[in-house]
């Protein structure tokens, strides 16, 4: 650094703490939602694949294992910048912990906790055991419309805060409980269609058809 220029970083450093603080939280939840839609968007297109090139190979679950520990990254990264957001606002600007959609997110972010830890403990080990068959092979259709459920609930809620925060017309103005209503009528209509991907994918001969019944 230029001695020009050592005044004026020490001066910004001195008169706006805040504002550099803020910059840099921003900068680490901007990489959480990276590293979270990235993977997850990714994850989506495997499973696809999976859905129409028929056997499942260990590799590719591997990869799928891989890409979903991104995720969790991307999700830690969240909740750790989004617990600074909160300290920030309540040390330097305590107005914002008044906006509805920063807790619409914070709510969003919550499925996306839980909805991740349904797909390490149930997910993942149904698709392991799928290796050397096709997806649904053999499963009865709760475990298919479990495995449907929980990868369009991960696939959906990723994009859902990145377009809230693009959105700052709603700050102070659309209450919580609307968002997430509007959130949820998202997620149904993404489950909606998803059922009938595979519904469609399945008439054209590409899965097995039988499946045992569900218990």
């Amino acid at each position: 650094m230029s001695s020009a220029l050592r005044p004026i970083t020490f001066s910004l450093l001195i008169a706006k703490p805040g504002e550099l603080l803020k910059s840099a939280i921003k900068v680490m939840h901007l990489l959480g939602i990276i590293l979270g839609l990235g993977a997850a968007t990714v994850l989506d297109l495997v499973i696809v694949k999976f859905l129409v090139s028929g056997k499942i190979k260990a590799e590719q679950v591997a990869m799928v294992k891989f890409m979903t520990g991104i995720v969790s990254a991307g999700l830690a990264v969240l909740w750790v910048s989004g617990i600074l957001y909160l300290a920030h606002y309540a040390m330097f600007d305590p107005v914002k912990l008044g906006n509805q959609k920063v807790w619409a997110k914070i709510a969003i972010v919550g499925v996306l906790t839980i909805n991740g830890y349904f797909i390490h403990k149930t997910v993942l080990p149904l698709m392991e055991k799928q290796i050397g068959r096709s997806l649904f092979a053999g499963l009865s259709r709760k475990q298919i419309t479990m495995m449907m459920v929980f990868g369009t609930v991960s696939a959906t809620s990723w994009y859902v805060p990145l377009i809230l925060g693009a959105m700052p017309h709603f700050n102070f103005i659309v209450p919580a409980p609307r968002l997430l209503v509007a959130y949820a009528l998202i997620l149904l209509i993404a489950i909606a269609a998803t059922h009938g991907m595979v519904d469609t994918i399945r008439r054209r001969g590409r899965l097995e058809p039988q499946l045992q019944p569900a218990f």
